[in-house]
């Protein structure tokens, strides 16, 4: 949990977004964004999922046994070759 929590807040300063305003946009006080920050609260689910939605992201449940391959897609370099190609005999 600790890693998405630290994603958010990144995603968070990225976007010079204050914790008020995030709070404010969230229905909740700055300090109870700030302790979730710090590790000082445990949200909910709802709750992280808000916060990652008003930060333009979104959680994704991956199967274990597929996470390789989400992760190369995700840190994919765009000039990069896609793990992936068409079988041009199956067009």
């Amino acid at each position: 949990m600790n890693k998405i929590i630290q994603s958010l807040k990144d995603r968070r300063l990225e976007l010079k977004v204050n914790q008020s305003d995030l709070g404010k946009k969230m229905g909740m006080p700055q300090s109870h964004v700030s302790k979730i920050e710090k590790g000082l609260n445990d949200p909910r689910l709802s709750t992280i999922s808000d916060m990652a939605r008003l930060l333009d992201q979104e959680l994704v449940l991956v199967p274990r046994d597929k996470l390789s391959i989400v992760n190369a897609l995700i840190n994919q370099d765009d000039e990069q070759q896609p793990m992936w190609n068409i079988d041009k005999d199956n067009e």
